[in-house]
């Protein structure tokens, strides 16, 4: 009779830490350590860290399922970054995040989502605030370049003048 409430209580141990290990949030690979696109999209924007560029960037993939990854509306945006937690994302997103961090490579600078549809995405340049603020306007028309330059990108363009 020991014997069965002690292998009882050992059952109910393992299975009780499993399913709590179920329960946590998952990180994965890209977005805790290579993905720095990803890791500023956990962040609201701007900050005393980051600066953002004035200008807006438009980006659609050439492939409708990496524009459908980074679908989201600003205020979809926002809920997820004020939860700070990357399961508060999409699954589906980090595909996107990896797809645009793929064809910038190593920038000085990160391209911050304040939208997306499923035809394309829009992002606002984001810097170090430890940079000029004019750093930040001199960096958005090599960012396009960069863009344009991708096969994966099938427009990238630029609006000045953007109040979104």
């Amino acid at each position: 009779m020991q014997r069965a409430s002690i292998r009882l209580g050992f059952l109910l141990t393992a299975l009780s830490g499993l399913l709590l290990s179920a329960c946590s949030p998952s990180t994965s690979s890209s977005v805790t350590h290579d993905n720095p696109i990803a890791q500023l999209d956990l962040v609201q924007l701007p900050n005393a860290e980051w600066r953002l560029s004035r200008a807006v960037i438009e980006v659609s993939f050439c492939r409708d399922r990496t524009n459908e990854a980074l679908l989201a509306s600003s205020s979809e945006l926002n809920g997820w970054r004020l939860t700070g937690d990357v399961s508060a994302f999409p699954p589906y997103r980090e595909e996107g995040i990896d797809a645009l961090n793929e064809v910038l490579g190593e920038q000085p600078f990160i391209l911050y989502q304040i939208d997306g549809s499923v035809s394309a995405s829009r992002y606002r340049l984001a810097m170090p605030a430890s940079k000029s603020a004019g750093a930040v306007a001199e960096q958005v028309f090599p960012a396009v370049a960069i863009l344009a330059a991708s096969e994966r990108v099938c427009l990238s363009a630029v609006d000045e003048g953007a109040t979104y």
